[in-house]
């Protein structure tokens, strides 16, 4: 994930750090750096969040915007549920191993990982709420992501940017009316209203999991690993918690090693616990970033732009 380069003494330095509870910049094992979380960063969009895990110029920055559109049902499609899709792509600006073509195979990862996450019962999202008409029209919410700055934890700032543009995400109204076609039989029609302030927020996105990365440093493991200390990982797993403490995803990220059967069940019980805290320190960012986001809306109009300071 990292082309930094360390020294040999610098890496024994990170690896007998962590096996003894200590890690470079003074956090614990399981601590995570400062987030910063914002919503409303795209205009255009039905939801978008941007989420900076560790300080300006030395932290992971992702940019998350939701847009929604009416798709006509198609055979071989679910009758009755709605669509999601994802998209992740690091800017070559993010890191130097992203420029040219080297973001393709982390994208096609994070992509894959975002959909296992979201696809499914184990989102916690209501797809059949996404269903307009069954067998006739739906929402498809596509989510597209953008990696701004790598410093590590680029899974979890992901997720956390990602919660919060579905938690921000609301869907035009849409009315559904049944009428008499020339033949006299009934068939539903339905209309969207365009009206910008009769909108209608995202059922569910308050469900949604949260993920919790480890990286294994020499014979232990922390949470959101610094850049330095991703240098040095030898496996990486993601583990995605719902609120109701239920493990909903598990993916190993893209090393050589495993974990250790052992650790690995500490692991899951320890991700487990870290998210119940995680969950709690996301709503309070989130509020946060709501009553940043009105504060805002209350000043002077200065123009239109593409995204709101940060």
């Amino acid at each position: 994930m990292t082309s930094l380069l360390l020294s040999p003494a610098e890496q024994d330095y990170i690896i007998r750090g962590v096996e003894s509870g200590f890690r470079a910049d003074g956090r614990g094992s399981l601590d995570r750096r400062e987030v910063s979380l914002r919503t409303g960063m795209i205009s255009q969009a039905n939801g978008s969040a941007r989420c900076r895990i560790g300080n300006l110029g030395v932290g992971t920055d992702v940019l998350v915007g939701v847009k929604a559109e009416v798709n006509t049902w198609a055979p071989g499609e679910p009758e009755d549920l709605g669509s999601i899709v994802c998209n992740v792509e690091c800017s070559p600006s993010a890191a130097q191993e992203f420029e040219g073509r080297g973001a393709e195979e982390i994208n096609v990862e994070l992509t894959q990982l975002l959909d296992r996450i979201l696809n499914g019962p184990q989102s916690g999202l209501d797809l059949k709420k996404l269903c307009i008409i069954p067998k006739q029209a739906y929402w498809v919410l596509h989510i597209d992501a953008l990696v701004l700055d790598v410093k590590g934890s680029i899974v979890d700032t992901l997720v956390w940017a990602t919660r919060a543009a579905l938690m921000s995400t609301s869907l035009p109204r849409v009315v559904v009316e049944t009428i008499a076609d020339e033949m006299g039989n009934m068939q539903a029609e339905f209309d969207v209203v365009d009206d910008p302030d009769d909108l209608t927020p995202l059922e569910g996105a308050k469900n949604l999991p949260i993920s919790v990365t480890f990286s294994q440093i020499g014979k232990r493991y922390v949470v959101d690993a610094s850049e330095q200390e991703e240098a040095v990982t030898q496996a990486r797993l993601t583990v995605a918690v719902s609120p109701a403490m239920e493990i909903c995803a598990i993916q190993k990220g893209g090393m050589f090693r495993g974990f250790p059967p052992s650790l690995l069940t500490e692991i899951l019980e320890t991700a487990q616990r870290i998210a119940r805290e995680e969950l709690t320190k996301f709503d309070i960012h989130y509020a946060q970033a709501k009553l940043h986001l009105s504060s805002q809306a209350e000043e002077p109009s200065t123009g239109s732009t593409f995204l709101v300071q940060f």
